[in-house]
């Protein structure tokens, strides 16, 4: 992979997993019985804003990479985890087939 598209790769999967982990938080705090809503209010938070961090630089590592962005974009919003695995798949055979060229 390029620099510029691995270190948005690098931040989109940052993004991603502060996402995880707020979900996790989420789910695991619902059933106790002196759960806050202000706690829960806050994860709901930070999965969002994650999410959206999340696609935002997966729609740079994208553009970056030389791709149509819009399709991918749209598809990571409908089918979130799959689309950007398969984009993360797809950049990275990229740069095996560009070396395997080179050799």
């Amino acid at each position: 992979m390029k620099a510029p598209v691995r270190k948005a790769v690098e931040s989109a999967l940052i993004a991603a997993g502060i996402g995880f982990v707020c979900l996790w938080m989420l789910v695991s705090g619902a059933d106790e019985e002196s759960a806050s809503a202000a706690r829960g209010a806050m994860y709901g938070i930070g999965l969002a804003i994650s999410l959206i961090a999340h696609w935002t630089y997966m729609g740079l590592a994208i553009a970056r990479d030389g791709r149509s962005v819009w399709p991918w974009v749209v598809g990571m919003v409908l089918l979130f985890p799959i689309v950007s695995v398969v984009a993360l798949v797809l950049m990275s055979s990229q740069e095996d087939t560009s070396a395997q060229n080179s050799a």
